[in-house]
């Protein structure tokens, strides 16, 4: 993730960006197990709005891989279909470890 370059897009300052990152991980590590949770309750309309929120928040730092498995997700649950949407999920959640493994090694 280029920090400089997503601050230059949403015009802020560096520091300002890599907060916002920041404030995204810990945002949509929360989402993500609600909807984990959510999912396993079978609970597709819980599934649809956490996978809305995550999508957007994603859309919003142009992180690609997370808001397209999120739009996917959200898409099958307002069908009420949750089959499927694992691989969607581990995308997510992968796409999140590797954005928390560049800000941690960043310092």
């Amino acid at each position: 993730m280029d920090i400089k370059a997503l601050a230059e897009e949403l015009g802020l300052e560096e520091n300002d960006a890599l907060r916002l990152v920041q404030t995204f991980i810990e945002t949509t590590d929360q989402d993500l197990l609600l909807l984990e949770r959510a999912f396993a309750d079978q609970d597709a309309e819980q599934v649809r709005k956490l996978a809305h929120h995550i999508k957007g928040a994603a859309s919003n730092l142009e992180l690609t891989v997370i808001t397209e498995a999120a739009l996917a997700i959200e898409e099958k649950a307002r069908s009420n279909i949750l089959a499927g949407t694992e691989p969607q999920i581990a995308a997510i959640r992968s796409g999140l470890d590797s954005i928390r493994a560049e800000m941690t090694s960043r310092g």
